[in-house]
């Protein structure tokens, strides 16, 4: 609840009283009965639950001084003090429960609506209507016969009053920040003019008719701009209404008053409540909606993580097979340079060492140091990630690959075939699409290490292309995989090696590049020998 200063709590106890009394004092003046007792909505009861359950039960005092004054000439001096404690102590009631049963003044749900209703209708009317009418029969302001039809009336006028405006100023309040007044003139012209149109101008004399026509607007009105908009039309509707029933006008003016009080009240009632149930549901629906798009945007931000954590990974472990390849490709010129300069120092020790000797040191060391100078070049080229796509030859990129892998399957002494047709073109990312195959090569690599001899390797690549399919194949013959782990082989941190030496993210990082980046397809089958990598791509 609000702090009030003294200034601030005495305000709010004027402004509540006055507004008690005048309210009380309208709703009395459209009814056909006595100055105390009215069936027709009491909405001073209405201004007083929404004021106590927004700003404290502390303004019991201006629903005291408002209802003390309402009756102050119908009842004796103490009769109408009786009455004034009923209603103030209705009000305390009505926030101590609103707090024990853990309901949200903000209506956010239908257990806070279901919850208000069930106060309004169970509780806080049959013990005001009780009390009071026991106090008016006590001063015999109505007779015995009359009290039971009294306490209904006191009931359901009550009721009205309070499930009309409470729900309306609760909402309208909470929810202020979001409530644009331009719009809301706005929607409470347009029902007022509707009530009009078809009350007096289109007259529609059946109430369930009319019902059917406000009550998918209303509903529409609380779908769109919020239940705050939808329950103040709601009241509109109602203040238009009881106007044109004053002034003998539309379908609630007809001679049968009783007929006029039910038909009005059903229309009213039914209006509101079924508002509020369907307005709850449909707040409800979009928390839940919110809520999921909130979890599954903090779902897609952990992925996303996760996934440049593995990617980080997967680089580092990438970077490891670069190095090797490098080393591999290195061995060579390395070796040739240690041959040139042994035999350069060995003919400077016997004094044999001529200028044609140095010339001839000079080029062939400078031929190996470029060899090497270009294999860096060609891995960088070859391993820089491109950010646009382009139509690349299919075949000099898996040629590429060959020539960087074939001092690795040669040490491993493992036989390389590419079987490839016609010239074949591709659009998308070659370098990507070049360390996928990698990684399934070097998976093959180990494969063949771990489960074969050195006579018996071989990996076989096959590129093809029938119509509008391109295939890839990557073939080894190192026993396949098991059934029971094949359909786990591209899942992240899964891997079959030995002693558990892999890191099991090259061919998950493989399938991603090739479906998610290139829009292909990788798949692994086994084919009795070993094991069967196909990628799939579809061109134009």
């Amino acid at each position: 609840m609000i702090s009030d200063t003294r200034f601030s709590y005495l305000f709010k106890v004027i402004t509540l009283a006055l507004l008690y009394f005048i309210a009380g004092k309208i709703s009395f003046a459209i009814s056909s009965e006595n100055s105390i007792v009215s069936i027709v909505i009491f909405t001073s009861e209405g201004f007083a639950l929404a004021s106590v359950l927004l700003f404290g039960r502390k303004l019991w005092l201006g629903i005291f001084i408002g209802q003390f004054f309402l009756t102050y000439n119908a009842l004796p001096l103490y009769g109408t003090a009786s009455i004034a404690i009923i209603n103030s102590l209705e009000a305390i009631l009505a926030v101590t429960l609103f707090k024990y049963f853990k309901l949200n003044i903000q209506l956010l749900s239908t257990k806070d609506v279901f919850g208000l209703i069930g106060l309004i209708v169970f509780i806080l009317q049959p013990l005001s209507a009780l009390l009071s009418n026991t106090i008016l029969l006590n001063f015999s302001l109505i007779a015995p016969s009359e009290f039971y039809k009294s306490v209904f009336s006191w009931w359901f006028g009550n009721i009205m009053g309070q499930i009309l405006i409470t729900p309306t100023l609760i909402l309208l309040y909470t929810r202020w920040k979001r409530v644009k007044i331009i719009e809301l003139i706005g929607v409470g012209l347009f029902f007022a003019s509707t009530s009009y149109l078809f009350q007096v101008i289109i007259p529609i004399l059946n109430v369930s008719l009319l019902l059917s026509v406000t009550l998918p607007l209303i509903i529409y009105i609380s779908s769109q701009k919020g239940l705050e908009y939808a329950t103040f039309s709601v009241v509109t509707i109602t203040m238009v209404t009881l106007y044109l029933m004053q002034i003998n006008q539309g379908i609630f003016s007809s001679p049968s008053e009783i007929d006029n009080i039910i038909n009005l009240n059903f229309y009213f009632l039914s209006q509101m409540l079924l508002l509020l149930i369907i307005g709850t549901l449909f707040h409800e629906r979009k928390q839940r909606e919110n809520k999921l798009q909130s979890l599954i945007a903090k779902e897609v931000a952990k992925n996303k993580e996760q996934t440049n954590i593995m990617l980080q990974q997967s680089r580092l472990a990438q970077m490891g097979q670069i190095l090797n390849m490098v080393a591999h490709q290195w061995r060579q010129p390395l070796n040739n340079l240690l041959l040139i300069n042994d035999l350069l120092v060995y003919k400077y020790e016997k004094k044999k060492l001529t200028d044609a000797d140095v010339k001839e040191f000079n080029e062939e060391s400078t031929l190996q140091i470029k060899q090497m100078s270009g294999t860096i070049d060609d891995f960088r080229d070859f391993f820089h990630p491109r950010k646009v796509k382009s139509n690349f030859l299919l075949n000099d990129v898996l040629e590429h690959i060959l020539l960087i892998m074939h001092p690795i399957f040669k040490a491993s002494e493992i036989k390389l075939i590419f079987k490839e047709e016609k010239e074949i073109y591709l659009y998308g990312y070659s370098n990507e699409l070049a360390q996928a195959i990698l990684n399934i090569l070097y998976n093959a690599k180990d494969a063949l290490i771990e489960h074969t001899t050195q006579e018996k390797r071989i990996i076989e690549i096959g590129l093809t292309r029938s119509n509008h399919t391109i295939l890839i194949t990557i073939t080894d013959n190192a026993g396949g995989i098991s059934e029971d782990v094949i359909h786990y082989i591209f899942d992240p941190y899964f891997s079959t090696k030995e002693k558990n030496n892999g890191t099991g993210l090259g061919l998950y990082m493989s399938k991603m590049i090739i479906e998610k980046h290139m829009g292909g397809e990788l798949s692994i089958q086994n084919n009795g020998k070993g094991a069967t990598f196909t990628i799939t791509f579809q061109a134009e």
